[in-house]
């Protein structure tokens, strides 16, 4: 799960729908070597004409400053380049007060409404995965390619040598939430998930509810008739599933067919009290607890809100962490005094 790819697709689309989409006018700047500063490879940002940066490439203070200097030159020249800078001073670095290492970037002009660019956004709105190959040896905008067969993983990483040098992104498809209702914790819930990436399915059995027009965050629907069993879609290592039903009937029928997949994370948003009771009920019917203790009851992580926008936020907050094994401790939990580790 990695927001960086769909986020940029997303700013995109928006300098596009705002005009910013003359070719040769923008110079979009690609993040290719990070040697020793932990910056993650294929962070991109458009330089726009006047000035102003669009999107990361994690680089900030003087390294932006001079990539826009640079950004200057390749709009007037029409043509790209490979710049190397370095992410501060030595004097900020010898007191701490800078990112450490270079980086090297590759600034070339180019349009955000580019097909290419247009392809990709279709493709990861169609639920797909993708390959974008970018020319190093002999620089070139990114071109996109099939995504290799069983293609699991995301992965970043410059290939071949020479001319022959590429930077390959592999994206899979997007990780998949499952929302079940749509009570009122559903709708943040849905916009949040999308904001960092995740492709969103809800399920209801109430259709009428079930529009774009009310939830634009949502990919899928999986509307059925009030009584009738929820429809599921297809769920595997990559899905989540989150039920804000409260409904036991649906509850019940939906957590007994989710934990016969692989799921990593399933929450149900009840009481500790009513929460417990559903659970016990499956135990009751013959599923096994070592698969109930799956089930995530009381839902997220304890925020201190009570708001539907608060609540989403705790089980967003819990399903990434879950998925993508942080630790979920404050980042400030160290002693400043001591030099910050460099690995």
């Amino acid at each position: 799960m990695d927001e960086t790819l769909d986020d940029f697709l997303y700013t995109c689309a928006a300098l596009s729908a705002e005009g910013a989409d003359r070719a040769g006018e923008l110079v979009l700047a690609t993040l290719i070597d990070a040697s020793g500063s932990g910056k993650a490879l294929g962070r991109r940002a458009w330089f726009l004409p006047d000035g102003e940066i669009r999107g990361s490439v994690t680089l900030g203070g003087c390294a932006d400053g001079k990539l826009r200097r640079e950004a200057e030159e390749v709009q007037r020249g029409r043509q790209g380049r490979r710049v190397r800078v370095d992410l501060g001073s030595d004097e900020a670095y010898e007191f701490g007060m800078t990112c450490a290492g270079q980086a090297e970037v590759l600034l070339w002009p180019m349009s955000p409404a580019d097909p290419v660019w247009q392809a990709a956004a279709r493709r990861r709105e169609a639920g797909e995965g993708l390959e974008l190959l970018t020319p190093l040896g002999q620089p070139g905008p990114p071109v996109l390619a099939p995504l290799p067969e069983g293609a699991g993983e995301q992965r970043v990483e410059r290939v071949g040598s020479g001319e022959d040098e590429q930077l390959r992104e592999v994206w899979p498809a997007p990780f998949r939430l499952l929302i079940v209702g749509s009570g009122p914790v559903a709708r943040p819930l849905a916009r949040l998930a999308r904001t960092v990436g995740l492709r969103v399915a809800l399920t209801d059995d109430h259709p009428e509810r079930l529009t774009p027009e009310r939830w634009p965050d949502v990919h899928t629907f999986y509307p059925v008739e009030n009584g009738q069993e929820l429809e599921l879609p297809p769920l595997d290592e990559r899905s989540a599933a989150v039920l804000l039903v409260h409904d036991y009937a649906h509850e019940l029928s939906v957590l007994g067919r989710v934990l016969e997949t692989p799921v990593p994370y399933i929450a149900l948003l009840a009481s500790r009290r009513r929460g417990g009771a559903v659970l016990r009920f499956l135990e009751d019917t013959g599923l096994d607890a070592a698969q109930l203790e799956r089930v995530r009851t009381p839902a997220g992580l304890d925020l201190g809100m009570s708001s539907p926008a608060g609540i989403a936020l705790s089980i967003l907050s819990e399903l990434v962490q879950v998925v993508q094994g942080g630790s979920a401790q404050p980042l400030a939990a160290h002693d400043w005094r001591r030099p910050a580790p460099t690995g």
